[in-house]
């Protein structure tokens, strides 16, 4: 019998609906990647993201193995392959204990290494579930997002900047702590590229590129607080 003809109240969820912001969540030189990211994966899945809410959804590991579903979709398409539907717990049948969770993140990061992304790279479940290292988190997101563009999946623009210089994130963001006179001409191109992305791409305002990342978090905190990948609901 059902809880509904029990009339007992439906169970706490094992992850709050809401969740500290975007910017509080992990180091400001990440905030632009997070952001891209959450429009990669809306263009994917074509889930709507509150994007300041970005980690609270990716704990519970259900839009994690959307992604993982759609990607593999494409995959098996372009190489002509059969698809296999991969299966996880949807959102509303969590429950109120963290184990479906904690299983539907481990299939994506199993997922992960199927797909071909480095193992140096992917984190541990409680990094992302209990919110240990986000930081690490991020890395597993990012890992198969490259991963996507080595498989001609469409990617996103972050992934498209480090493929165009022969650069990682993070060299990229580390720019912004070398004074520009300290830079060579392909650096400084390179550093105004990611500056042009974060104003008309990932919406993120202007930006002072003689200043670190991290001089823009106060700014950051109020702009990501209103950003939607998709549409924001009326």
């Amino acid at each position: 019998m059902s809880q509904n003809l029990l009339n007992l109240p439906k169970p706490e969820p094992p992850i709050p609906e809401r969740g500290p912001g975007l910017v509080d969540s992990i180091p400001a030189r990440y905030v632009p990647l997070c952001v891209d990211l959450a429009q990669w994966i809306h263009d994917i899945t074509g889930k709507n993201i509150e994007i300041n809410q970005f980690w609270t959804i990716l704990q519970r590991g259900c839009l994690l193995c959307d992604l993982m579903n759609k990607l593999n979709q494409i995959h098996t398409t372009n190489i002509g392959t059969p698809y296999q539907y991969i299966g996880y717990t949807l959102h509303d049948d969590l429950g109120d204990g963290l184990f479906y969770v904690r299983l539907n993140v481990e299939t994506f990061i199993r997922f992960a290494k199927n797909f071909g992304c480095d193992k140096e790279l992917l984190c541990e479940v409680a990094e992302l579930v209990e919110r240990k290292d986000l930081t690490r988190a991020l890395s597993l997101v990012h890992a198969v997002a490259r991963r996507a563009a080595e498989l001609k999946i469409p990617y996103p623009r972050s992934v498209r900047l480090e493929v165009k210089y022969q650069m990682s994130y993070n060299d990229i963001v580390e720019l912004f702590n070398s004074d520009n006179s300290d830079l060579t001409k392909f650096q400084l191109e390179v550093k105004n590229a990611f500056v042009d992305l974060c104003k008309t791409t990932w919406n993120l305002g202007d930006i002072d590129a003689t200043k670190p990342l991290a001089s823009n978090k106060k700014i950051w905190r109020e702009v990501v607080s209103e950003l939607w990948a998709g549409e924001k609901p009326q």
